[in-house]
């Protein structure tokens, strides 16, 4: 069996920090909007897809801002202690870079080239900033781990460690190893998060097929598609999150010791998605009026409310953590379990 890892004390502060930047550079965006809005009110119409018009005409967030504003100060905060910190630096690293990688072309796209110049390179320096933060999360993850020294408790001479099948810290101070799913969390978040996979490729085949790929290949990529600055194209954002649910559905029924914070990520992920659409169900009266509504409507209707429900089950699933005894009943005699090595 592999040995447990953990992230070192200075990743974790690296981590941290760069977290923090991320979420200083999506809070500054936001502002902006605020600033720019006729009310504070119709920010949030706006991220939800309701038509509302900026005092300069345009607007920069979307959707996507809030939510991982949301999720690089939780992320930010539980980073500095938690045993699964290389797992929760290494996810929302991946999710910005994917999230932010089509900014590129279509902030120097030709079709782009009547938006303010200061304005558009502000925001292109911010997505490159960002882009090279979530790198730096990953690369942080991935160098900056340590083994967990594990051994049947203090006392007992040096052939013996800490406690045997326990890291060499107390629970919750991240000297752990990363901590994997109960198994019954670990198969209900297999279950929602595969289920939501599932459904959000749905929907992209659905549009592909529905309108062709002329069309279709616009909401992939964002030509001439984005109605603000830093909008992710739609379908970009269903096939990114589609991507990042189906692994973290099969590293969660795996038991795999990075499935909660991966889980958990993918399921902010789609929590913030599913809130905005419901809201903007609510706005518009379609709950009152389900009935009236087309097949494809109550669908898509449906769809978020799923989105929401799913998004709060993965989170309370993927937070319980399995006992040491439920993880590893057994490990491998060898260096740092307790035992001399084979052949010593």
């Amino acid at each position: 069996m592999g040995q447990d890892k953990t992230l070192a004390r200075g990743a974790r502060i690296s981590g941290a920090v760069a977290l923090a930047v991320l979420a200083l550079l999506s809070l500054g965006w936001i502002i902006r909007d605020f600033v720019a809005a006729t009310e504070v009110a119709d920010v949030w119409w706006m991220w939800s897809g309701l038509p509302a018009r900026a005092a300069d005409g345009l607007w920069a967030t979307s959707a996507v801002e809030p939510t991982l504003l949301v999720l690089y100060v939780v992320c930010a905060v539980t980073a500095v202690r938690s045993s699964a910190s290389a797992g929760i630096l290494a996810a929302t690293g991946v999710l910005t870079v994917l999230l932010r990688v089509p900014s590129l072309w279509n902030l120097n796209a030709d079709w782009m080239q009547g938006v303010d110049d200061a304005l558009r390179d502000t925001a292109l320096y911010s997505v490159i900033a960002m882009l090279v933060l979530g790198v730096v999360l990953v690369v942080i993850a991935a160098a900056g781990r340590r083994p967990v020294t594990v051994g049947y408790g203090q006392g007992y001479g040096n052939g013996y460690g800490t406690g045997y099948g326990y890291g060499a810290g107390d629970p919750g101070s991240g000297a752990e190893g990363p901590a994997r799913p109960t198994r019954g969390g670990g198969v209900v978040a297999f279950l929602l998060l595969g289920g939501a996979a599932g459904v959000l490729a749905a929907w992209e085949i659905h549009w592909w097929l529905d309108q062709g790929w002329g069309l279709y290949h616009r909401a992939l990529t964002g030509e001439r598609a984005l109605v603000t600055l830093l909008a992710v194209p739609s379908s970009w954002n269903s096939w990114a999150l589609a991507v990042l649910a189906l692994a973290a559905a099969v590293a969660a029924v795996a038991h795999a010791t990075y499935a909660r914070p991966l889980g958990m990520t993918v399921g902010a992920g789609v929590l913030g998605a599913g809130v905005f659409y419901v809201s903007y169900a609510v706005k518009m009266n379609l709950f009152d009026g389900f009935g009236e509504l087309s097949v494809q409507e109550r669908l898509r209707v449906g769809t978020a409310v799923f989105e929401v429900v799913a998004g709060l089950l993965v989170l309370g699933a993927l937070a319980a953590r399995a006992a040491r005894d439920e993880e590893a009943p057994l490990r491998d005699y060898g260096p740092n379990t307790g035992f001399p090595s084979r052949g010593a």
